[in-house]
């Protein structure tokens, strides 16, 4: 387990100098990868094998709402991984120990010249605690748009160099940004699930585009224009 703790920059903060989800999202992607690179399983590590993390779905519950600017801190460590899956936990604090946040993730490793998923090594499989812990049960990711469900909102994004990560794809918490764009007025975010699809490069164009399932819960889809596929598939949840 790694305990991270963050100070929140100003930059970080929404246009109500809250703390948004989406900051919190980044943190812990930090927190992840210095805890993964502590058992031989970082970027730095992965590379000499020709390999890397990639996200393949994640879940964020907010635990709090209007969080005003201050350090917080993430725990997060490794649950269990199976043949191809690793599934990670965080839970994230006030520095007076008040709970903000807590998310499950699920990664696996991809061969970065077939660009492909890999079987998860034996050392990693090693790793595997007797009783894995987890903050909360899995979503349901797969839950559809409802036939006839109306539109919300959409919003046209190109993809920008700025947008790239490591891997020479989106990042993950750009999807979660994208999505909020169609965040419904004055309601907050209670939950967050993201599934990841298919990748994105520089020079893409995304439409992101929100549809209603009832009062409180929005599906989104997140779509390249080149071939019409879904680079990630959103579901949020307000009060």
């Amino acid at each position: 387990m790694l305990t991270k703790p963050f100070d929140i920059r100003y930059d970080e903060l929404d246009t109500r100098a809250h703390i948004s989800p989406v900051t919190l999202l980044r943190c812990f992607q930090e927190a992840a990868a210095l805890d993964a690179a502590s058992f031989a399983f970082g970027w730095e590590q992965l590379q000499q094998h020709n390999l890397s993390w990639v996200l393949t779905h994640m879940q964020l519950e907010m635990l709090a709402q209007q969080i005003a600017k201050q350090p917080i801190t993430i725990k997060t460590w490794h649950a269990f991984s199976d043949k191809i899956l690793s599934r990670r936990e965080f839970e994230i604090f006030t520095v007076n120990g008040q709970p903000l946040a807590r998310g499950s993730s699920w990664w696996a490793l991809i061969d970065l010249t077939k660009r492909r998923l890999t079987k998860s090594p034996a050392e990693l499989l090693a790793l595997n605690p007797p009783q894995p812990r987890y903050v909360m049960e899995e979503e349901n990711f797969k839950h559809p748009v409802p036939a006839g469900a109306p539109e919300t909102g959409r919003v046209i994004i190109p993809v920008r160099q700025e947008d790239l990560d490591l891997n020479g794809h989106v990042n993950n918490t750009h999807y979660a940004a994208w999505a909020l764009e169609n965040a419904p007025q004055n309601k907050m975010l209670k939950k967050i699930l993201l599934h990841f699809k298919n990748e994105c490069r520089a020079g893409e164009v995304i439409t992101s585009a929100a549809f209603a399932d009832g009062a409180d819960m929005l599906c989104h889809t997140l779509t390249r224009q080149s071939d019409g596929k879904e680079a990630a598939y959103v579901i949020t949840c307000w009060q």
